[in-house]
């Protein structure tokens, strides 16, 4: 009876802790579809709108919008983006909050990139606090974290 009462509370915490795990996912996918909707426009001062401020404290925000240019200059436009792998993180402590990691697949008109996010809630949302973009045409460069 015990062991019975055990499980049904582990399966239950188990089923809360994945609704927000779906929710999470879900928040994030909206937020990313904005991003690359205003890429695909190349409003770029909107597009750097979703990432923290925090992103901005060894990037300035101007220099940002100049690198996204720059993907822009060597990539093409944007002509399809896809999540192909999701990790949803809620951390308790010291780093408490929930990140996302999303890598996505995107096709710019001339050349294929993989692009890697990790995004952090925060009171106006998900919010990007991480990006890399990984493709042959690029220049090397650095992964902008906080």
């Amino acid at each position: 009876m015990v062991h019975r009462k055990i499980g049904l509370l582990l399966t239950l915490a188990l089923v809360l802790s994945s609704c927000g795990f779906s929710a999470s996912k879900e928040a994030v996918g909206e937020v990313m579809v904005q991003y690359f909707t205003a890429i695909e426009a190349q409003d770029y001062p909107s597009a750097a709108d979703f990432y923290a401020p925090s992103f901005f404290k060894d990037t300035s925000r101007d220099a940002w919008e100049a690198q996204l240019r720059t993907y822009h200059r060597h990539l093409g436009d944007l002509e399809s983006f896809e999540a192909v792998n999701w990790k949803v993180k809620k951390n308790v402590g010291a780093h408490a909050g929930t990140f996302v990691q999303v890598v996505y697949k995107t096709r710019y008109s001339r050349h294929p990139a993989v692009e890697r996010f990790i995004l952090k809630k925060a009171d106006q949302g998900f919010r990007i606090i991480a990006h890399r973009v990984d493709a042959k045409a690029l220049p090397k460069g650095k992964t902008q974290f906080i």
